[in-house]
């Protein structure tokens, strides 16, 4: 459980996911596509964005992943920002599912691609394929190793499918394997830690938990202007790829109203004026905090 009260808007997401995956299996796409839905249910709070998962290439250690690996880098890229605070912090999330009831997680093994952990755990430099074309540096200059995320749906002993959370990094990988799919353990022990005056949520059991840290700022690395001299190659192709967002949606007389407000903490866009908008995930979604009682 969270150590701390949970908002009235971690609460309506575990609402709407809980009540949204009622009589769901433990097939993973109908639940991703609820975490997904649950997110958006928060209106005005969160901004959804239309892409296509690009894969990349970069080199693994010839064991988890092969010494020219490539793979998709996840499912979800999500921006929480806070003007209040002046931050904004970027994960990129990857969704499993789990096919176990669990009483709880620490000490448990979950599934996923082998290969994706490495990437999302030690964080090389990449290549993108095709209109993919991110900084390589993306995830290797990140302040914050909660840059790469995994969540594991999994029911409850209640009967209600819940989200366990973790840094890839918070995740041991099996000793023994024989493909590039695997167990990770979930090591323990969930909580948050400070790192570099940022606090960063490391893991954490259940939908209100997830939703709290990650409306809260604990989830993700920084990439406002100032947060780090190593991620400003980052910060400015951000910007580039959401102006190119805009651009698409105001064609179709949409709104992009937190794509404004956070444009105005990620400064000047990438000079490279041929950025496609690819940006990595099927999703992006920028998140408006909880501006009350944060943490920087």
């Amino acid at each position: 459980m969270c150590n701390y009260p949970s908002s009235s808007q971690a609460q309506q997401f575990d609402k709407m996911f809980r009540s949204s995956t009622k009589g769901f299996s433990h097939n993973e796409i109908p639940l991703f596509r609820a975490l997904h839905t649950s997110l958006i249910s928060l209106g005005s709070h969160v901004e959804e964005y239309h892409g296509n998962s690009h894969q990349v290439r970069f080199t693994g250690n010839g064991s988890y992943a092969r010494t020219n690996a490539r793979c998709e880098l996840s499912d979800l890229m999500i921006i929480t920002f806070s003007k209040v605070l002046k931050q904004a912090r970027l994960t990129y999330l990857q969704a499993k599912s789990e096919r176990a009831i669990l009483p709880h997680v620490c000490g448990v093994e979950f599934s996923a691609n082998l290969e994706q952990w490495y990437l999302l755990s030690n964080r090389p430099a990449l290549n993108g394929i095709g209109a993919f074309n991110p900084p390589q540096d993306i995830l290797s200059s990140a302040l914050l190793p909660s840059v790469g995320t995994f969540c594991f749906f999994y029911k409850d002993i209640m009967g209600d499918f819940q989200i366990f959370y973790s840094c890839a990094n918070h995740l041991a990988p099996p000793r023994n394997y024989a493909k590039k799919d695997g167990k990770l353990t979930a090591f323990g022990p969930c909580g948050t830690r400070v790192v570099s005056g940022y606090a960063e949520c490391v893991a954490t059991c259940g939908n209100i938990c997830f939703a709290d840290n990650l409306l809260s700022l604990r989830i993700g690395t920084p990439i406002s202007l100032g947060s780090s001299k190593k991620n400003v190659a980052t910060t400015r192709w951000i910007s580039g790829i959401i102006r190119r967002q805009m651009q698409i949606e105001r064609s179709k007389d949409r709104r992009t109203l937190l794509a404004d407000e956070l444009l105005e903490l990620l400064g000047p866009e990438d000079d490279n004026n041929g950025n496609s908008g690819a940006f990595g995930a099927k999703t992006l979604l920028l998140i408006k905090a909880n501006e009350e009682n944060n943490e920087r």
